[in-house]
């Protein structure tokens, strides 16, 4: 049966890259670099999870396993937060390839009894891909063959079969044949493998899909003693070559035999392909068994410790006892807190607008009595003077709330990564361990690197998110009004995201176009950064608010985007806020700066955001400006002397 197992083993890497399974990627360094940088800001939605994938698959084509296996599972997980089926579907199986090809056939047993009835639903198309990993699970880890039969004729049979693409058929006219072979069941073996001769000229083949293809034909003429033949087949691929060492040892011929046996060990051991590392040394084992005792017990250890390390009893146990359980979210909300104080915010200021008002009738009627004039408009001043104070406060609050739901976004992403390597150093170490113990040094050397490399990106991720919290810290603290050289480009991007992502929080289904233009020659200003990302978070607030606002009225066919720019000219600094929401009304354009004056629904503005910030930048010798058209959009313009 070993012939079979090197043979799914291979296939494993063709299916995942065939279309309709999974889109053929290559490594694209200036892709991934462009994806993960998107991915920091992006919202959790689907096309994250499809970005996420297709990170795992072009890390995969470069050999990077756990960062591939990484992203698939941070796939899976934002899939099922989001009850995205088809996204799962995906994710599940690309885990469940991984634990195969690696060779752990439990956790990959488990993972396709997960993901079929997702499937079935979603993404029917992929079921016939899952039904062939299921068969190479149980012909590896059950050595069930009659099994594997059942999976396979289900692929065949299943309703989407006769509808995908010839080539994403293939792969099942080839298991078919190699579950025939193993039967022995030539006639039927020949059929499906003059089925296969007829695609090389109908439809160009991957690699892999013609290389085990020829192997099925080796098979088969094998079978039948058709040796010149079989060779003729096993000789045009690399890959097959441990089985012209099987044709040379039932020739007796001993030389070829040990001369194609090494060759397809030494690529084995290069590849990580267990199945051939077996049946290649098996072969020089036998051979060597009667003329060097030495090398012939040497290969039979590297035999039988790859055989237990793949099919030991503790992984049958393991298989046994895993479940269909749907692994704990990752990805909890970390917007109650702010949503609870942006709802008490809400009604202090509702509290607050009724002792307003109650303090207004009282300095109304105290007017009319001449001799209690003075006091109770002393009294009424004094409660409005308290009155704004706390409404200022409660301004401020608001703030912290979507300033906390942004901070919290930012570094989710890192935290992410940490604790994904983590957990994929955790099942390195117990593979090096097992390693160890069979004495298999050249993994143990590979296994070692990779904990190494995973190690460092571990360290790299969380020294991103001490960053991110300590310049949010620096950035969040009570204003001392020291004025501090800071890089207004920095600020403006920084205060931008967080207003994007506090509004995320929020309202899940809140999008929009972010669009910057930092111009690099404005470098560092001496100015409080307190107080002017209070100024920056409240018109970026008010631009989301409008262009959202907009969004509702007009459905799809209105596209929101708000932009922000920097600009160093004649001595002075320019930042301008743009959107392209509803603008603002001629008889309101007049009355934004002043205290107390919003067109917001009750409980949704105060009415301080716009007069603080006029205040702020008054302070620091700037001015603020407004350009606005009724349905147009507004641009708010701060502009700073260069002290």
């Amino acid at each position: 049966m070993s012939f079979l197992k090197s043979f799914i083993l291979f296939v494993l890497t063709v299916l995942i890259k065939l279309p309709g399974y999974a889109q053929p990627i290559t490594f694209d360094q200036q892709k991934v670099d462009s994806l993960e940088y998107r991915l920091q800001s992006a919202p959790q939605d689907s096309n994250k999870v499809n970005s996420l994938m297709m990170l795992s698959q072009m890390y995969f084509e470069k050999s990077d396993s756990a960062t591939s296996l990484m992203y698939a599972r941070m796939a899976d997980t934002l899939s099922r937060q989001l009850n995205y089926e088809r996204g799962r579907v995906h994710s599940l199986a690309h885990i469940a390839f991984h634990y195969a090809f690696r060779g752990n056939w439990p956790k990959s047993f488990s993972k396709v009894n997960e993901a079929i009835p997702l499937a079935e639903r979603a993404d029917p198309n992929y079921v016939t891909f899952l039904y062939v990993i299921m068969a190479v699970n149980y012909i590896n880890y059950k050595q069930d063959i009659k099994s594997a039969k059942v999976w396979v004729l289900k692929s065949l049979n299943h309703p989407t079969f006769a509808n995908l693409p010839r080539k994403n058929q293939w792969p099942t006219y080839m298991h078919l044949a190699e579950v025939y072979i193993a039967e022995n069941k030539l006639d039927s073996a020949e059929y499906f493998g003059d089925i296969l001769k007829n695609y090389f000229d109908v439809i160009p083949g991957g690699p892999g899909l013609m290389e085990n293809s020829y192997r099925v034909l080796g098979e088969i003429a094998l079978r039948k003693k058709n040796y010149e033949e079989a060779l003729a087949y096993f000789r045009i691929y690399p890959s097959n070559v441990h089985r012209a060492a099987a044709v040379f040892e039932q020739l007796k011929q001993r030389d070829s035999a040990i001369h194609y046996a090494q060759i397809a060990l030494d690529r084995a051991i290069r590849g990580v392909y267990p199945a051939i590392i077996i049946e290649s040394s098996s072969i020089l084992s036998r051979i060597y068994a009667d003329t060097d005792p030495r090398l012939a017990l040497k290969y039979l250890q590297l035999s039988s410790v790859t055989k237990d390390s793949l099919y030991n009893l503790n992984k049958m146990k393991e298989a046994e006892e895993l479940t269909l359980a749907n692994q704990k979210a990752q990805f909890e909300s970390e917007t109650s807190d702010a949503r609870f104080k942006n709802r008490i915010v809400q009604i202090s200021l509702i509290a607050l607008a009724a002792i307003f008002l109650i303090s207004s009738l009282l300095f109304f009627r105290s007017s009319r009595i001449k001799k209690r004039a003075n006091r109770e408009l002393e009294r009424a001043y004094g409660e409005l003077k308290s009155t704004q104070a706390q409404l200022i406060q409660s301004e401020k609050m608001a703030s912290l709330g979507e300033l906390t739901a942004g901070i919290a976004h930012e570094i989710q992403n890192p935290l992410n990564f940490v604790n994904n390597f983590s957990e994929v150093n955790g099942e390195l170490i117990e593979e090096l361990t097992q390693a160890v113990k069979a004495g298999r040094i050249d993994e143990v050397t590979t296994l070692a690197q990779e904990i190494k490399e995973n190690e460092k990106k571990i360290v790299d991720h969380g020294k991103r998110a001490d960053a991110i919290v300590k310049g949010m810290l620096q950035h969040s603290r009570v204003s001392s009004g020291q004025k501090e050289l800071t890089d207004i480009n920095a600020l403006a991007d920084e205060y931008l995201r967080l207003s994007y992502h506090g509004l995320r929080a929020k309202d899940k289904l809140f999008n929009t176009d972010l669009q910057t233009h930092f111009d690099t020659s404005v470098g560092k200003i001496a100015v409080v950064p307190q107080d002017i990302g209070r100024v920056l978070l409240n018109l970026y607030n008010n631009a989301f608010y409008a262009v959202n606002e907009k969004k509702q009225q007009n459905g799809d066919g209105y596209e929101p985007v708000v932009s922000v720019s920097t600009e160093s000219s004649g001595g002075r600094i320019f930042i301008s806020v743009k959107d392209n929401g509803n603008g603002i009304t001629e008889q309101n354009r007049d009355k934004i700066f002043q205290p107390f004056f919003t067109t917001k629904p009750t409980g949704q503005g105060t009415g301080l955001g716009l007069s603080l910030a006029y205040d702020i930048v008054k302070a620091h010798g700037g001015e603020i400006k407004v350009e606005t058209k009724n349905g147009d959009g507004t641009v708010f313009a701060i502009e700073f002397p260069i002290q």
